[in-house]
């Protein structure tokens, strides 16, 4: 590979600018980074409030499951519909 002096130079003066900079680039960089880990943050509570949701989700459905095998099991029949008249005239159900 050739050395090739203008990158060398562009190199060698942006290293000094750096370097010369550091002092005023330095509060930029912890406020950009403080700024990216509160973001990640917020996203971090985002998606622990949706896992919440779908674990509360899921406990009704096996809830229900449960609740329709346990019915299932002891030969209830389900609520039929009525006005409840049937009940007023002791009707079975």
């Amino acid at each position: 590979m050739r050395f090739h002096p203008p990158s060398f130079a562009l190199g060698v003066g942006s290293a000094v600018l750096l370097m010369g900079t550091k002092q005023h680039i330095r509060p930029v960089v912890v406020e950009v980074a403080a700024l990216g880990l509160h973001l990640g943050r917020l996203g971090l509570a985002l998606i622990e409030r949706q896992r919440e949701h779908a674990e509360d989700l899921w406990a009704e459905v096996a809830e229900r499951v449960r609740h329709r095998a346990g019915r299932a099991a002891r030969g209830e029949r389900g609520a039929r519909r009525s006005n409840g008249a049937s009940a007023l005239h002791g009707e079975p159900l």
